[in-house]
């Protein structure tokens, strides 16, 4: 427990270090959280008279936002999936920023639950086996038991593989992959139960469709992982720098010395390296004498280069002493991929693959390594406990490529697609056979009575949507630029499409035909800004302490520095 407390206070420590940029980005989002806090103490003081709700509108954007954000911390199992049934290595590393977005939706879920209840000092009353909890009678007890199950589920799981990577060992998979199991379940199920909430409100006939749980669902899987995509393009953003500005060999930075060839390797120094490898020693006397024909004992300096980005030649290193930072270099800019220590690889996945190099490696202090050829790796590999670490290890780097990317992008092009279709044939049902149900429809598409506030809101999503299904389903947005843009449009037409296109009509008109319309007040909008400014700050520190863990430059051997 020592040194899990040391490990937390490591990544606390890191969490508010960065540069101007960083600075700004957290003073901005502190700033807009104090003018939310100060527009929830006004609503604290006045009553919920000052927003725009009453008691023929008894939800407005606060739940809106509620029902988004629920699918948005939904979509976080559309990286799970991928990686860990069908063991997708271009999201291995990323899995686990979804999962953090999926721990700050949830914060940001149960913080418009609290600003939308009108005596948050009655907020208890939701906590299982404290309040007063109708369950299993109620939706709503299903629905926070659901939430905040979903919310320990993440940050046990985002907690303990970070704490593994943090002490370069591997991961127990009967320590949490069951977890992860329950967790994709789980991911479904907050957003069904969501849907839930409405469809059983049999006085609402809005609501009252068994389509609306697939709607649901679609809609998160649209908007979720297109906001993933464009955090995870700020993030390789963020994480590098321009070649110049790099301090590191590059290419075609041809002056950068290479390591010097110190001798060709023996047993003894396979024996200082098992000293931090203990795998090899399940391997035999005799096969570490067949690894050691044609490897060498290398010897770098600080800036030293043991391989570089292009080349092909098809070896691996091994870390006898110090450490080596491998980065790699995109359209001008490098970003760090992996820090490597004594006992550990790097250089492998190139000499087995047999491709060129991906990354530049360089020693960042005085180093020792061992050199192996190809055949000699796939020697070492035949141990099985030498073939578990190394296969592990290969994946220990944080790559966000543009095929990842594109691989997200086809989950948003076929969800998004879906849940076009699935809102066409809602309205098509509704307005064929004209009934009790499509007077809200009728109000929220073409006005009624000559009260039409939604209207815009209405064709402003569907025109957001059928944009962004049409962009996503044409080869341009193979293209980052285009992919971006469908990305933005996905997100804000699902916003408005799940938000005011979907609560407020409900309520509209009311079960005695009153026609009282909607409209979020100044504050409700200044609360709900502080809200997003909260998780977005949330989602910013998780990542500031993730990704040095990641590239593993926060890691346990270096707790004495």
């Amino acid at each position: 427990m020592r040194g899990y407390f040391r490990f937390l206070g490591r990544c606390a420590g890191v969490a508010f270090v960065g540069d101007w940029r960083y600075y700004a980005w957290i003073g901005t989002l502190a700033a807009l959280v104090v003018v939310g806090l100060n527009a929830y103490a006004k609503q604290l003081v006045e009553g919920l008279e000052i927003t725009g709700m009453s008691d023929q509108v008894s939800w407005g954007v606060y739940i809106a936002n509620f029902t988004f954000l629920v699918g948005m911390a939904a979509a976080a199992v559309m990286l799970v999936i991928p990686v860990y049934i069908y063991k997708n290595e271009d999201l291995h590393d990323l899995v686990i920023f979804g999962e953090l977005l999926a721990v700050a939706a949830i914060l940001m879920c149960l913080a418009f639950v609290t600003v939308d209840l009108g005596r948050p000092d009655r907020f208890w009353h939701l906590i299982p086996f404290i309040g007063i909890f109708h369950f299993p009678g109620s939706m709503l007890s299903w629905d926070v038991l659901v939430l905040n199950g979903y919310l320990v589920l993440n940050i046990y799981i985002c907690g303990y593989l970070l704490y593994c990577r943090y002490q370069n060992r591997k991961p127990a998979t009967w320590f949490y992959i069951p977890f992860v199991f329950v967790a994709i379940v789980w991911a479904i199920s907050i957003h069904t139960v969501t849907a839930f909430l409405y469809v059983g409100l049999g006085g609402r006939p809005f609501w009252n469709s068994s389509i609306v749980g697939p709607r649901f669902l679609a809609s998160a899987f649209t908007a979720g992982p297109a906001f993933i995509i464009l955090a995870l393009q700020v993030i390789r953003w963020s994480t590098t720098t321009s070649v110049k500005g790099a301090n590191c060999p590059q290419e075609p930075a041809g002056e950068a010395p290479r390591a010097k060839v110190k001798r060709a390797a023996t047993l003894a120094d396979l024996e200082r390296l098992a000293e931090h490898l203990p795998e090899l020693q399940s391997v035999s006397a005799e096969e570490r004498r067949a690894c050691l024909a044609g490897a060498t004992f290398l010897l770098a300096a600080p800036g030293e280069v043991l391989l570089r980005q292009g080349e092909t030649n098809e070896e691996a290193f091994f870390v006898v002493s110090g450490r080596v930072v491998v980065r790699r270099e995109e359209k001008g800019r490098v970003r760090t991929t992996r820090n490597v220590g004594p006992g550990e690889q790097f250089g492998e996945v190139s000499a087995i693959a047999g491709t060129p190099r991906a990354a530049t490696a360089f020693a960042a202090t005085p180093t020792e390594a061992i050199c192996v050829p190809e055949e000699s790796l796939r020697r070492l590999m035949r141990s099985p406990k030498m073939d578990e670490i190394i296969t592990w290890r290969m994946g220990e780097r944080l790559m966000i490529s543009n095929r990842s990317l594109l691989i997200l992008r086809a989950i948003v092009q076929v969800s998004m697609i879906i849940n076009v279709f699935l809102l066409a044939n809602e309205i098509f049902s509704e307005f064929y056979n004209s009934n009790s149900h499509d007077v809200s429809w009728r109000y929220l598409i073409l006005g009624l009575n000559g009260r039409h506030a939604l209207v815009p809101w209405f064709w402003t999503a569907t025109g957001l949507n059928i944009t962004a299904m049409v962009v996503l389903m044409l080869p341009l947005s193979r293209r980052i630029g285009w992919l971006n843009l469908a990305c933005i449009l996905c997100i804000f037409g699902i916003w408005i499409e799940k938000g005011m296109g979907l609560v407020v009509p409900g309520f509209i008109p009311s079960p005695l035909g009153e026609m009282v319309e909607y409209l979020p007040t100044m504050n409700e909008t200044f609360v709900c800004i502080g809200i997003w400014a909260f998780g977005l700050l949330c989602f910013t520190v998780f990542l500031r302490m993730a990704v040095p863990i990641l590239q593993g430059e926060l890691v346990r051997a270096n707790e004495p520095q």
